[in-house]
């Protein structure tokens, strides 16, 4: 779903974020990535044909969404018009996507209002790698802690704290699609590792419990 007025273009702090009015190639068609992966055989495991409410920030190629189909009611958020397109046209019941930023000033009004008001799981690989500054990364994750149900989870990936990046449109040239144009990520700022020591200070700052996961790559913060 293209939501009217939604591209405000600005983090709650009057930060620049990226626009997505434009349709660029991003990750609709790749591989998902190894956090994703993981995150889905911890649901599996942890929580076996149980049904749940889940909330997927940066749906990428739909992978969750395409595994849990049967299962889970899924809301998923992209800044790629060409990841919700590509969403759509799997037709697959109770998955709805939306264009929107989570950095957007809006985003937990949208959220909470316009779609499903309470989650089990909010699943976010990359809590912090893309974050405009600091004060809209909190909010952005106070948002989440206040989607979520009790006992739900938010679901992250170590791999995905430890990187930080930029996406810009970059020109590329194939003898299919001849001149195009697709999201890069570069390098970002040093600021948006996300630390083990910053996790606990978030988990304590927003009454969660966080947890590193035995033999996995997931963490997670538990509402109580």
């Amino acid at each position: 779903m293209i939501l009217n007025n939604y591209n405000k273009n600005k983090c709650f702090y009057g930060c620049n974020i990226y626009e997505y009015s434009k349709n660029y190639i991003y990750w609709e068609n790749r591989e998902p990535t190894t956090d994703e992966v993981e995150i889905l055989n911890y649901l599996k495991n942890k929580f076996y044909n149980k049904k749940l409410s889940i909330l997927h920030i940066g749906v990428g190629s739909s992978f969750i969404a395409k595994n849990l189909e049967n299962t889970s009611i899924i809301n998923g958020i992209s800044i790629s018009k060409n990841e919700i397109l590509n969403a759509n046209k799997l037709n697959i019941k109770n998955y709805k996507t939306f264009l929107i930023n989570k950095h957007q000033h809006n985003f937990f009004e949208i959220i909470s209002s316009k779609f499903y008001n309470k989650y089990d799981i909010i699943i976010d690989v990359n809590l912090k790698s893309f974050s405009c500054c600091q004060l809209s990364f909190e909010k952005v994750f106070n948002s989440y802690s206040k989607l979520l149900n009790k006992d739900g989870m938010i679901l992250s990936g170590k791999k995905g704290m430890n990187w930080s990046s930029i996406l810009k449109p970059v020109l590329r040239f194939s003898f299919t699609k001849f001149f195009y144009k697709k999201l890069k990520e570069f390098p970002g700022s040093r600021n948006n590792i996300l630390t083990i020591k910053e996790c606990d200070y978030l988990a304590k700052k927003n009454d969660l419990i966080f947890t590193e996961e035995e033999n996995s790559n997931v963490v997670s913060f538990i509402k109580f």
